[in-house]
């Protein structure tokens, strides 16, 4: 199948985005930021170009106007782990604004970005004085980050691990236009790593849903769906928030 879902797929999708609302894969929540984009300096972003080092301090906030970005850590051991992925209409660097310490996780470009970066200084003389509503919608987002982190954290715990790899292909498929064919912009081994696996596990679950229908051909670049019903009965499993 191929091609915009059906009524029954997309009813799928909308009752796992309701148990899903804090997905690894955030959604766009900072959209009324689009009028401001005057008074910040753009910056273009290439794939795999990291928006400020390890140690920095981050004096403003950056609005993510298209594209996608990646937040990653390293430990002391150089393992590397991806804490969530941030599509267009949202901010980014933004609790290191409000806390200024030095930055020990990576923003990284998925694709190619533009983004809008605002330093403090414009934030709390202008922009905040005279659209209170942005200052409200930071607010809201942090606490949206919070959560998706916080469920990103129990679900890295969960025994269900083909029920996490569902759960991943159910988000891209709806940040993908709930199309049955997913092209997920990021390399399998980068989705073995964000949800804590080996990639030889992850290849085993990506094998099995195949043996079963859920997925049919899997390429670097795309990965078709045979059977949406199935994937998001996977996904939902023991999980619940």
């Amino acid at each position: 199948m191929s091609g915009l879902l059906g009524i029954k797929d997309k009813e799928m999708l909308d009752i796992l985005s309701c148990r899903r609302h804090f997905s690894l894969w955030m959604q766009s929540m900072c959209t009324p930021w689009e009028k401001v984009v005057s008074y910040g300096t753009r910056i273009t972003i290439r794939p795999e170009q990291q928006l400020f080092g390890t140690g920095e301090r981050i004096k403003g906030i950056y609005y993510l106007q298209s594209g996608i970005v990646r937040l990653e850590s390293y430990s002391p051991e150089g393992n590397r782990a991806i804490l969530l992925y941030v599509p267009e209409k949202n901010l980014f660097g933004d609790a290191a604004y409000f806390n200024q310490m030095p930055v020990y996780a990576i923003y990284t470009a998925v694709i190619d970005s533009v983004a809008y970066f605002f330093p403090s200084s414009l934030l709390e003389d202008v922009i905040f004085p005279k659209y209170p509503d942005l200052n409200r919608n930071l607010t809201s987002f942090l606490a949206y980050k919070v959560g998706v982190l916080l469920h990103h954290l129990c679900d890295l715990q969960s025994t269900d691990v083909r029920g996490k790899v569902c759960r991943l292909l159910c988000d891209l498929a709806q940040y993908g236009n709930n199309r049955s064919e997913i092209y997920p912009h990021i390399t399998q081994q980068e989705m073995a790593i964000a949800l804590g696996l080996h990639r030889a596990t992850f290849n085993r679950i990506i094998s099995e849903l195949r043996a079963l229908g859920v997925l049919g051909k899997v390429t670097k670049k795309r990965i078709e769906i045979l059977d949406l019903e199935r994937l998001v009965q996977l996904a939902e499993g023991t999980y619940a928030l």
